[in-house]
């Protein structure tokens, strides 16, 4: 009985995320120093990435974060008020998460995707 519950829920979670069964998220570890990074490679269909404070909490989403995009020497900021945003973007580089305001923000999670539920954008 509880089988018949899961897969569907599964299925349509997987289904509302507007992901395929090709994407990963990354875990951006908090590194000052940029000295942990990962790549992200934004590819058709996909138009850039969705950033998330973890762990997703009211005194997180009242901070601000900050990660670092190296190819291109940017700052991309998920603003107060916000646990997530969306980054438009195309194309491989290395993403490290840089600052934060609160240190219980323990990571960043990076999806590549589609905007579909109109996150607002990263600052």
């Amino acid at each position: 009985m509880l089988s018949k519950f899961i897969k569907p829920c599964l299925i349509g979670g997987a289904l509302a995320a507007g992901w395929s069964s090709q994407v990963l998220a990354v875990d951006l570890a908090f590194s000052p120093d940029c000295q942990v990074f990962s790549a992200i490679n934004v590819a058709n269909p996909n138009t850039g990435i969705t950033f998330r404070k973890n762990p997703n909490s009211a005194a997180n989403r009242a901070a601000t974060a900050t990660v670092f995009q190296i190819g291109t020497a940017q700052n991309i900021v998920i603003q107060a008020g916000t646990a997530s945003c969306f980054f438009t973007t195309a194309g491989n580089d290395s993403y490290c998460f840089l600052a934060r305001s609160a240190g219980t923000i323990a990571n960043i999670n990076a999806v590549e995707g589609v905007n579909n539920f109109g996150l607002p954008a990263c600052q």
